[in-house]
Order: C-alpha cells, then structure tokens, then sequence
C-alpha cells in the first residue's frame, strides 16, 4: 500500500492538483473491503502437497481470489473516477458549491473521525494527552522563538564557512519533535516495565518482526492471480469512489486555504480528481485493492507545522515508497504505539473542522435559512453514520438495512456510513433549493474573495503543470480539454 500512496503522490503534486497534499488509503473503502473479504472465510492453516508430503504453506486461494475480487473492482470503478475528471463533470460542481457546502464538506472530514481518535487516544489516555501537550506547546507557545543553529556554506568551497543562523524551529519541527519525545518515553516506560503486558503504549520488541520480514518486496500485477469484477463488488466500490470524490474538494479547498493558495480553479478539481482517480486504478493493478484520496491528516500538519511545500510532500512520497519497499523499515514504522498516534490526530481533526468552519466568514450568519442549512446537515452528516454503525453492529437490528439485493446493500452502506457524503449531499441540496440570495448565502463575498487573491502570476506557479503552455501551443485542441489550464 505504501508504494501505491508514494506513486499515487508524485502524481498528485507534480500533474494533479500540485497542492502538497498525500494521497492514502481511505476509510471509505474499507467497508467495502470487508464485505468482500468476509464472503468466503480464509482458513488459518492451509496444506498443499508439497515434494510428496503435505505441508503448510503461506497461501490460501479464498484469500487471494478475495484480494483479487478487490483489485478488479477497484479497477473498474476508478474508471468513474477517472471520466468524472477527464470529461470535466467535477468542475460543473462549482457552479453549485457555495461557502455552505464547503464548510459542512470540511467540517465533516474531521468530525467524521472522531471514533477513529478516540479509539486511538483511549488505549492510553496519558500518552496520547501528552502528545497533544508537546504538539500545542511546539506549534502555538513556542512558535516563535528562535533556535540557534551551526549553518555550513559551500559558496567559496573548498573554502568552507560556518555561522550561526537562528530558526524557528519549534513551529516547523513540532510534530517530529513530540513523536520523537513520547516514542522515546513510551520506550523508557517499557523498559522499566511501568507498562504492563498487553498495555497499548508498549514499544513492541522488533528483534523477531525485523527478522521474519523480507528485505525488498515490490507489488506487480497479478500478485493475487488475475483481477475479478462482481456487480456486487463494483456498486461497492462505486460507491466508495463517489465518496472519495466528495472527500477530496472538501480536501483541496482546506489544503490550499492552510497553505496560503488560491482557491483551486475548476480544472484543477478536474485534474486532480482525474489524477486520483489513476492512482485508485494503480492501486487495484498492483496494491491491496483499497482506492486512495487526499490524506486528511496532512492537511492538519500543514495548519500545524506551517510546512506546505511540495518539495517536502515530494519527501514524503519517496519515503513511503522506500518504506513499503523495505520490509525491515516498515515493520520499524509499523511499532509506533497506538496512543502516540491517536494524540496527533486529536490535534489534526480538530484543525481540519476548524478550517472549514472558518469558511462561514463569507456567509450571513443572521440568517434563520444558513443556520438551519448549516445545522440540519452537520448534524444528519453525524447522526446517521452513527446510527447505521450501531444498527449493524446489533444482530438484531442489522437485518433492517437489507434490501435484499446484495449489490444495493453494499451501496446504501457505504453511503449511510459516510457523513461527508450525507452531510455534502443535504447542504448542496438544501442551500440551493431553500429561497435565498447570493449575498445571504455568501456566494457573492465568496466569489470577490477568489477573484481577489487570483493573482494570474501566482496560480501559474501554483497549479499550471509545466510544459502544458508549450504542448498547448504545438497542440491547441488541448485547450479544450476540461483539466488543461485555461
């Protein structure tokens, strides 16, 4: 998975949208993951004849026909991803897409996560509010104080000069700096043995792990046996894809908004989401079969460390790349002590609702139609995934959900289980049918905001993929196309 997100990221940064934003595995996906893989069992032992004697090996063929199941649907429904884009669909969103929909769309993406934290934090409370302290006394206490560092310069080289600079480290570094301090305490702590056996913060001894995992391991078609497609497996997995596509506007607008860009233009949704929708299709090729989108996450570390560099986001993907390449490296990553991690996305969430609840700046809060607009789909947006979860969690209640077509049951599931998508859905509905006008809506300071900060020279360097002007000149019919720059 992680070699399909660092290529899934070198596509997104330098040919799709060119935000600094990772593309990852989404939650979206994986109920429908499950459903697949739970249809036929995997045994936990499986015996093949082996040079006359029957042994058990590391293969079993549900479970490789299960996996290839994922990856021909994916492939296939990406397909959607990949003509909503390259046909330009996206982009005629815009047209209905006010400042409303945005905040619900990016409020929800935290918000919708908040099981995802809890579960996380809880295992360790201690270490988890620990890392939430170290991230908020880095990012916002010591923000601005600078740190003296030896810098070496090579101008005069061989002649070699060294001087003091002072950084300000503290708000660039402040999340590797706490992980570093509580991974290191969690270490000290297990150690000492002052957590117990089975105790979520405990630093997993890798001695074993690093020895059983292979050096370099690379994903190729067909590493499952040849990709199936099932209608059931598709609607799934369609539905999936949809999702994504909501998630990942609401993705773009809160990225560009924390790293200081414009509003992303309409062919840069179209791009990016073409581009996305390339990297479903990769993943299902060569990966475990779950679709990738915007990560989140990142976008709550860009508002955190003030880093929102495509150079470092380029980093990152070669890091990821190398990670799931070097299965030693990976298992080290892989230790990292649940609780540190629910710490950091305490923080990160809580930034991402932020950003999309500051976007009602543009919208006329007096208003009784905004706020019931903004209430009634923030709440549905968290309600009904929490209802549904509940309801299929119960066995006697989870019945209810079944239409009685396998295919329409994995479709209403993904859809009722997803809050960005109920949420997105009622406030696009609901803000352009109720009567109102475009200045109560925020429409109009919306628009003369954009138009504002639509410096041409700086959404050139933003977004234009270079050597498009050039190829666009050779070829002009290309200017036509709905993800070419205009």
């Amino acid at each position: 998975m992680f070699v399909m997100c660092g290529i899934a990221t070198m596509l997104q940064i330098f040919f799709g949208t060119r935000l600094p934003i990772i593309q990852s595995g989404s939650y979206i996906y994986f109920a429908v993951a499950a459903g697949i893989m739970s249809k036929t069992p995997c045994d936990d032992e499986y015996f093949m004849e082996v040079d006359g004697v029957n042994k058990s090996v590391n293969y079993d063929p549900n479970w490789h026909k299960r996996m290839a199941e994922l990856q021909g649907n994916l492939m296939v429904a990406s397909l959607t991803q990949i003509i909503l884009g390259g046909f330009g669909f996206v982009g005629l969103l815009l047209k209905v897409i006010g400042p409303i929909t945005i905040t619900v769309l990016i409020a929800l993406i935290g918000l919708c996560l908040t099981g995802v934290a809890a579960g996380s934090a809880s295992q360790n409370w201690s270490i988890s509010l620990g890392m939430v302290f170290l991230i908020t006394l880095f990012s916002e206490y010591l923000k601005n104080v600078p740190v003296p560092l030896p810098v070496v310069s090579f101008k005069n080289f061989p002649r070699l000069t060294v001087k003091i600079q002072w950084l300000k480290l503290f708000s660039t570094l402040s999340i590797i700096l706490s992980l570093v301090i509580m991974w290191s305490l969690c270490a000290i702590l297990t150690a000492t043995d002052s957590f117990p056996e089975g105790n979520a913060a405990r630093v997993v001894n890798l001695t074993e792990k690093v020895a059983e995992a292979n050096w370099f391991y690379f994903p190729y078609p067909g590493q499952f046996g040849t990709p199936i497609v099932t209608v059931g497996g598709f609607v799934g997995m369609f539905a999936g894809v949809i999702g994504g596509v909501i998630e990942s506007i609401g993705d773009y607008y809160a990225c560009a908004k924390l790293s200081g860009a414009p509003p992303p233009p309409k062919y840069v949704l179209n791009r990016g989401i073409l581009l996305e929708g390339v990297g479903c299709f990769l993943t299902g090729l060569c990966g475990p079969g779950v679709g990738v989108t915007s990560y989140s996450e990142n976008i709550g570390a860009i508002g955190l460390t003030k880093v929102g560099s495509r150079r470092v986001i380029f980093c990152s993907a070669i890091l990821m790349f190398v990670i799931g390449c070097v299965g030693k490296l990976g298992v080290f990553f892989a230790s990292m002590p649940e609780p540190i991690v629910g710490g950091m996305y305490l923080v990160m969430f809580g930034i991402i609702s932020a950003v999309g609840i500051s976007n009602l700046q543009f919208v006329d809060l007096t208003s009784s139609r905004n706020v019931f607009v903004i209430g009634i789909s923030l709440y549905m947006g968290l309600v009904v995934p929490t209802w549904t979860a509940k309801t299929l969690a119960d066995p006697a209640t989870k019945d209810s959900l079944n239409t009685g077509s396998e295919e329409l049951d994995q479709l209403v599931v993904v859809i009722m289980t997803s809050g960005m998508i109920i949420g997105g859905a009622l406030a696009c509905f609901l803000d352009n049918t109720i009567p109102g006008t475009d200045e109560e809506r925020g429409m109009t300071s919306y628009k003369k905001a954009t138009e504002d900060c639509s410096d041409i020279e700086l959404i050139k360097k933003i977004y234009h993929v270079p050597g498009t002007e050039w190829l666009c000149g050779k070829f002009p019919f290309l200017r036509k196309l709905p993800f070419v720059q205009d």
